[in-house]
């Protein structure tokens, strides 16, 4: 029996071929290097049997004799085994917020916040498999509880997709909730990756469960989507000079007044709720990236999140 919250499909595929194709050159990287793992694409700081050569050192007893290297021996008169670089697969866990206030769009011809953040979840996914880094995903609505993954493999890309193009807009959900309740299952620490618009999140209470995941290893990164006209209030079309806001979650009204003061005002609080949102991240060594919905989401992956250090 199929889940309310994936009953609904999408009206289209997430990606096109050209896309996927492209998406393929990027690889998913941490900002730093990986301390433990198994098995993947991604430098390692341990050493190892591995064909990829990363320095020498002296020989010392119990070292294994195969790893000797005598060309060295011959030139130094001294033992020096050879040492490699092991690779090591990443945990990619995402969050995406699939509430209603994500359902929207200011203009027919730009997807809607949901939409992007599907495609960019998807995007992420996409590069963590293709490179068998294990990914899970997490729809965050207070209906949507059925997590995918974890899975690894590029055999799980076709699914995965398939999942995400399933999921639709949910009621109020608690992103704060979600990720306190995820780190705490999981046993290893992995890169947390949150895909929301963060308009309804307490911003201290988000702090507190950074923090906490933080110190237990974890990096996050804040990946907020933004419409242009919640950027730019400016561009939208003007029916009158009084309008009213619909809460797209608990259907409260607010009138709002399309007058110049009025827009210069929402643009400073609008800005120092930016500041806010950006030092919490900064605060607690995480990133905080915004993606607007009006850029395609292969030029939000390579442009913006390679300029932070998320993929290379």
């Amino acid at each position: 029996m199929i889940r309310d919250d994936l009953a609904q499909a999408t009206v289209e595929p997430l990606f096109t071929d050209n896309v996927l194709a492209r998406l393929r050159r990027v690889i998913l990287r941490s900002r730093r290097l990986a301390r433990a793992g198994l098995s993947g694409e991604h430098r390692s700081l341990r050493k190892g049997p591995s064909p990829e050569f990363a320095d020498f050192k002296a020989y010392t007893v119990g070292d294994d004799y195969r790893r000797i290297d005598w060309r060295a021996y011959a030139r130094f008169d001294s033992l020096f085994v050879r040492e490699s670089e092991i690779t090591t697969e990443f945990d990619v866990h995402l969050l995406v917020d699939v509430s209603r206030s994500m359902d929207w769009s200011s203009n027919p011809d730009t997807p809607t916040k949901l939409r992007r953040a599907l495609q960019l979840t998807g995007a992420i996914g996409y590069l963590s498999l293709w490179h068998f880094d294990r990914v899970s995903i997490t729809p965050v609505g207070s209906d949507a509880q059925r997590r995918f993954g974890p899975v690894q493999g590029r055999t799980n890309i076709r699914r995965m997709l398939s999942w995400l193009e399933r999921l639709h807009a949910q009621s109020e959900g608690d992103l704060t909730a979600a990720m306190s309740r995820l780190v705490f299952e999981r046993r290893r620490a992995g890169i947390l990756l949150i895909v929301s618009d963060f308009l309804s999140e307490d911003l201290e209470r988000l702090e507190t469960a950074m923090r906490g995941a933080v110190g237990r290893g974890w990096e996050i990164a804040l990946l907020q989507i933004y419409d242009p006209a919640e950027a730019n209030p400016g561009a939208m079309p003007v029916l009158n000079e009084t309008n009213q806001a619909i809460d797209l979650e608990t259907s409260s009204r607010m009138p709002i007044r399309n007058d110049a003061l009025s827009v210069i005002g929402y643009l400073d609080r609008r800005q120092a709720w930016l500041k806010e949102l950006e030092t919490l991240g900064g605060g607690v060594r995480t990133l905080h990236v915004q993606i607007p919905t009006s850029q395609p989401v292969d030029q939000s992956l390579v442009q913006l999140l390679r300029n932070v250090g998320l993929v290379s």
